[in-house]
């Protein structure tokens, strides 16, 4: 197979990690390579580079050194499925809708189709004829790639609501049949089951031309065999009905003529993954019970079974040789781990190590084919430990990276770790433009703050909720009891900036507010009576302004437990994002269609500044230091391709300059203490710095 070396857009040579390329103008930097949705990680046909679509791009990395070596399509960004054609020359990708074909050496969009959403995933066939794609409402279809006419809608029975549950789509190796997996999920709201006679997770199996199901079994995980005649899943056991089922057994099937030819039942604990050999002979399975499994096709036996591989999860797979290799995902503490086995005989071939939550690991651990990749272009069998620093760049939890600066020259955020634990605080070096230091990596981090005297809080909020201080993660500054109710718990939280409480806004309306002394009785403020959407701390934390969904912003008094004022904001809307000044006298409330300043002291309006009809919706809000200016943050909206970062002059309301960068929403902003950058924290999974110095620079801070 020919060698397509990807076009190497965007690159700036000295940076050998990304953060600067394709910065947008007066950025500084950029933290994070984008969001990453499930499945949009695909190595290309020869094994030599992988592509990653990320809320940012499209990004393409070198195999064998995990280095980044191009950057495409950072004009909109938000590439959410990605697939290369069978000889590697096209890579397909879906942005908004649109579904693109480039050419993979030249860059150059070869076909473009609109009017499909493949936001659920897409593939390509062998072929080159057809792109499958999955839309949103679980709708699966099979478009022309010359045309981008839809010659077949895959049929899946009567669904009375369809819903975004294709978890897997694939062609078969011959291009001649399309497989899918649907998690036919019942879909409940409040409290009404809208699919009551769903069938649980089922496997299909269709002609890609006619929409034709040939094969539909209860089952997930599936594989194709080399030669395209049979199809291998984790199956149901059929003793088992929907409300209890596992699928711990493997079916295979001749999808030739749609008979189920083996069923092996030998696992006792869901199946995750099945093999075929390269020869087609046998299959092996991998089973969250430990055990590996390989099963002789022909005969319909089990030939070996493997159970010395520990309890972390295992990816099989043959050299091409046919050797039987498995890669096993472990690790502990702040280290994450790929070890590489010969199976037979029982010999560690390799480790690789990464940091918990770093962008690398999530890469392998989201495409085992990554570390499949890698083992093969490496070579290597001396069973050595090798790391990679260069990927210990954060993943951030979603839905946005908050950032906080400790310092001019530090920057904190949460990072994401292995699964949903271990969400630390990662500490961002400015100045080197990488990351420094990761604290409580062993936490679950839901929110945190950086006090003015550099202390950071951190919080995990459930039912028993703890505060800590960072720097001694082993003692809780507090501990607490949230509401038990699930109606009535928190979406909202903030710090207040003494550092000894914090508020949180609840479903229903209430805001509670936890002095850190007397953690056991929440002071509970009452009034709103919808969702709560924006709190903010005044600076001594005597006063808390909330905003809901009741469409009124509301001051409080935080030691008496009362209703300070209904703040005035003309028409009914909701304010989604309430701010203090430093100095305390300005409450900013950002909202649908205006930006409004209050006086804290008299409770009146000071101004208001309406927003553009492209620039509506401003749910982030930042006073600098001197509190003579406001940084604004916009949100998505149909038809932008970049927010807008706007800074305001407070006296005077006027627009003194705007940043355009992020690709969806501008979910957090931060002023550094000395007032010269501005960080904000996007959707699309990045953090961009900029430098406002050119801007305000001529105002002297007092």
């Amino acid at each position: 197979m020919q060698n397509r070396r990807p076009a190497p857009f965007n690159v700036v040579p000295e940076d050998t990690i990304g953060t600067t390329w394709a910065l947008p103008e007066d950025a500084i930097a950029r933290f994070g390579k984008g969001e990453v949705d499930h499945g949009n990680v695909k190595v290309s046909p020869d094994g030599t580079y992988f592509a990653i679509g990320t809320g940012m791009g499209l990004w393409w990395y070198d195999v064998s050194s995990m280095s980044p070596i191009s950057l495409w399509e950072t004009k909109r960004g938000m590439v959410k499925s990605i697939d290369f054609s069978h000889d590697g020359k096209w890579i397909i990708i879906t942005s908004d809708g649109i579904i693109k074909m480039l050419d993979v050496q030249s860059g150059e969009c070869v076909t473009q189709i609109e009017g499909h959403n493949a936001f659920a995933g897409l593939a390509c066939s062998s072929n080159g004829r057809w792109i499958a794609i999955a839309a949103s409402n679980g709708v699966v279809k099979v478009l022309d790639v010359q045309s981008g006419a839809c010659i077949a809608q895959m049929d899946r029975g009567a669904h009375e609501v369809q819903s975004n549950d294709i978890t897997q789509l694939e062609f078969s190796p011959d291009g001649k049949l399309l497989a899918a997996r649907a998690d036919n999920p019942e879909i409940s709201n409040d409290g009404q089951v809208l699919n009551p006679d769903t069938e649980g997770t089922q496997t299909y199996v269709w002609h890609p031309e006619t929409g034709e199901a040939i094969v539909k079994f209860a089952g997930r995980n599936f594989a194709f065999s080399p030669d395209s005649h049979l199809l291998a899943g984790a199956a149901a056991d059929e003793t088992s009905n929907d409300t209890n089922r596992v699928d711990r057994c493997v079916s295979i099937w001749d999808v030739t003529t749609g008979e189920r030819i083996s069923h092996f039942s030998e696992h006792s604990d869901w199946v995750d993954v099945v093999t075929f050999s390269p020869c087609g002979e046998f299959l092996v399975s991998s089973s969250s019970d430990n055990s590996l499994r390989v099963w002789d096709i022909a005969k319909g036996v089990q030939k070996e079974v493997y159970t010395d591989f520990g309890r972390a999860w295992k990816q099989p797979f043959y050299s091409p040789e046919g050797t039987l290799l498995t890669a096993v995902f472990g690790g502990s503490g702040a280290t994450q781990t790929i070890e590489i086995w010969q199976v037979e005989p029982r010999e560690k071939l390799q480790v690789l190590e990464f940091s918990v939550g770093s962008i690398g690991a999530d890469w392998f651990f989201r495409c085992p084919q990554l570390a499949i990749a890698y083992v093969l272009s490496s070579n290597r069998s001396d069973g050595k430990t090798q790391t990679f620093p260069t990927l210990d760049e954060p993943n951030f939890p979603w839905p946005d990276p908050k950032v906080v600066w400790q310092d001019d020259q530090t920057l904190a955020s949460k990072r994401l770790g292995r699964g949903i634990v271990g969400v630390g605080i990662a500490l961002w070096d400015v100045k080197g433009k990488r990351i420094q230091e990761t604290l409580v990596a062993d936490k679950i981090i839901h929110s945190f703050t950086v006090l003015p005297c550099g202390k950071i809080l951190g919080t995990d909020l459930r039912n028993e909720t703890k505060i800590w201080d960072v720097s001694k993660p082993d003692e809780p500054v507090a501990e607490f009891t949230a509401p038990k109710e699930p109606s009535d718990w928190a979406r909202h939280e903030v710090f207040a900036p003494t550092g000894n409480q914090i508020a949180v806004g609840s479903r229903e309306g209430t805001v509670y507010v936890w002095n850190f002394q007397n953690p056991e009785e929440p002071t509970r403020l009452t009034g709103h009576t919808d969702h709560i959407w924006a709190l903010a701390f005044s600076s001594d934390g005597k006063q808390v302004a909330s905003g809901s969904a009741d469409e009124t912003a509301r001051l409080w008094d935080v030691e008496a437990g009362k209703e300070i004022a209904v703040l005035p904001i003309g028409e009914p809307r909701i304010p989604m994002a309430l701010v203090f000044s430093p100095c305390g006298k300005i409450i900013a409330g950002g909202m649908d269609d205006e930006i409004r300043f209050w006086c804290a002291e008299q409770l009146t309006t000071l101004r208001t500044i309406p927003q553009s009809e492209n620039s509506r919706r401003t749910y982030m809000l930042a006073f600098s230091p001197c509190g003579k200016y406001l940084a604004s943050g916009t949100w998505w909206q149909q038809g932008m391709e970049k927010m807008a970062i706007r800074l305001w002059e407070v006296a005077t309301g006027e627009n003194i300059h705007t940043f355009w960068g992020h690709n969806s929403d501008v979910q957090s902003l931060a002023f550094s203490p000395d007032g010269t950058l501005l960080a904000s924290g996007g959707f699309d999974g990045t953090i961009l710095l900029w430098d406002v110095k050119p801007f305000i620079g001529s105002y002297s801070k007092t």
